[in-house]
């Protein structure tokens, strides 16, 4: 009855757009066993993109699990070395035709629960790109701020997205623009933020290059930085409503602001005092603080966010349980993104070995696993913290004979 219950088995690694069209038709029709006008018109539909852009799984004689293994191997390595590597078959067009797209669309339109939410800002001179809107609290009014000039500061603890938020979301997303990133410490320097000598000569720095080229600047752990040295942002941040303003670099050459320059800055504490938790912070002037006023936004752990990152609902949940322990045990210690993103890196790989069955040499207990990042991060703990966290999380039970590879990823633990 329905066609595209042939990429059952290598649906997951599609694209979100699509795993999200074949979640709905398997939804409509209550897992493909009753006809459902809509579910059948999308089904249709989504055959011919699927058939169109990876080709039907009837016509690879068999060569599926290997290119499966080679998608699992992909995810799982960084840009530089995925660039290095022949694009796997199973890797869908980055595009859809638009005939196809705006038949998708007028079909979201009967699914009022399940239509997605694309917003698009429109502000004199100032017109952003159209997205799906992220569950995020106060999404709107972040984007708001940037297209109207204010420099935005996002605070939340360690892990909880604020640099995703940033630099993903809301400049590449939302905004359509570049980025530059400071990581601000003790010791950033001068040279980083207005530029100044080198062993290789003068250097520009990072926030004229961002004034200059209308690029969104990301000033990563703000809090960190000498009070001193971030004395240096506050001449651009007074300035950055006031179209064709004017800033000098270290050689006092000026420059005049693009119209898309914007500012996000991000940190684990308000800056207006000296933090126990977070002891590498510093308390900022206030005269800082100010070129923030009134778009200072808290951001916390985010799941819906985590869960489509990771792509699995598995991997995230065990993970979640874990941070949850750690929470209600009240220890010192985050689980962050970032180990999430690690984890499922991990067990990716993991899997691809685990399939090949040791063909490549290499056993998939021997390198790097799932439960071996598990065990990385628990080795943080004392003896008696590890033993409650296990408990917490039931280790045993889950990582006996590594049964978790046998769990579905879409499965919440």
């Amino acid at each position: 009855m329905y066609s595209v219950v042939k990429y059952k088995g290598i649906i997951d690694l599609q694209d979100d757009a699509t795993m999200k069209r074949y979640r709905m038709v398997e939804q409509l029709s209550k897992g493909f066993t009753v006809a459902n006008s809509t579910a059948l018109e999308m089904d249709k539909l989504l055959t011919e993109q699927l058939d169109m852009e990876i080709g039907s799984p009837d016509e690879d004689n068999g060569n599926d699990q290997r290119n499966e293994d080679e998608e699992n191997v992909h995810k799982a390595l960084t840009p530089t070395q995925s660039a290095s590597r022949k694009k796997p078959k199973l890797v869908p067009s980055l595009a859809i035709s638009a005939n196809l797209e705006k038949e998708f669309r007028e079909l979201f339109v009967a699914l009022k629960d399940q239509k997605p939410q694309v917003i698009r800002y429109e502000l004199p001179q100032v017109v952003t790109l159209g997205l799906e809107k992220p569950e995020v609290d106060a999404f709107q009014q972040i984007v708001d701020d940037l297209v109207l000039g204010s420099n935005v500061l996002l605070i939340g603890g360690a892990g909880t997205g604020k640099t995703y938020l940033a630099e993903v979301l809301v400049a590449h997303q939302a905004l359509g623009r570049q980025h530059i990133t400071i990581n601000c410490s003790q010791w950033t320097s001068p040279t980083e933020i207005i530029g100044g000598q080198s062993m290789d000569g003068y250097v520009e720095g990072k926030l004229i290059e961002a004034w200059r080229q209308g690029y969104v600047l990301v000033l990563d752990e703000l809090p960190k930085i000498d009070p001193n040295t971030a004395g240096l942002f506050n001449d651009a941040l007074a300035k950055s409503r006031i179209s064709n303003a004017v800033i000098f670099n270290a050689r006092k050459e000026s420059f005049t602001k693009h119209s898309n320059f914007a500012c996000i800055a991000t940190g684990n504490v308000y800056p207006n005092k000296d933090s126990m938790a977070y002891g590498a912070n510093n308390k900022q002037d206030l005269s800082l603080l100010d070129r923030f006023s009134g778009s200072v936004y808290f951001i916390e752990k985010n799941p819906k966010i985590e869960r489509r990152i990771v792509q699995n609902d598995m991997l995230w949940s065990i993970c979640d349980k874990l941070r949850g322990a750690v929470e209600e045990l009240k220890y010192e210690a985050q689980l962050s993104l970032r180990f999430m993103q690690n984890a499922k890196d991990a067990y990716f790989l993991e899997m691809q070995r685990y399939k090949n069955n040791g063909r490549d040499g290499v056993k998939s207990d021997e390198g790097k696993t799932f439960k071996s990042a598990i065990d990385s991060y628990l080795s943080t703990f004392t003896d008696v913290q590890r033993v409650n966290l296990k408990q917490k999380i039931d280790y045993t039970g889950l990582f006996s004979l590594y049964q978790y590879r046998s769990l579905p990823i879409n499965k919440m633990m």
